[in-house]
């Protein structure tokens, strides 16, 4: 029983090892096959992709903002990918709520 506790460590940390992040985002990211990256170059690791964003202008500073977010505030892992670009979300809809009510009390 040890052993395949053992064995299935191994398989959950082999499988961390796996996870590209830098592909999910790109991969994820609507019309990102619009952005001037390579996937198979620019999204071979985290920092590879944070070079190509950060380098130049990429014309989309949504995807620049995840990428670098994610990497600085969210440690390059998966769950602070995850912590980061939720309270992103938490904070434009903040934002976007502000501008609804705005709106409402125009009309």
């Amino acid at each position: 029983m040890k052993q395949k506790q053992r064995l299935k460590g191994e398989i959950m940390a082999n499988t961390k090892k796996q996870i590209n992040i830098a592909r999910i985002i790109y991969d994820a990211y609507p019309h990102a096959d619009l952005l001037p990256i390579n996937p198979d170059r620019d999204c071979s690791s985290l920092q590879s992709l944070l070079a190509k964003v950060t380098d130049e202008n990429i014309g989309d500073g949504l995807f620049t903002f995840m990428v670098v977010e994610i990497i600085e505030g969210g440690e390059g892992t998966i769950n602070g990918a995850i912590r980061v670009l939720k309270q992103a979300k938490a904070d434009v809809e903040a934002v976007l709520q502000a501008l609804q009510e705005a709106r409402s009390d125009r009309e």
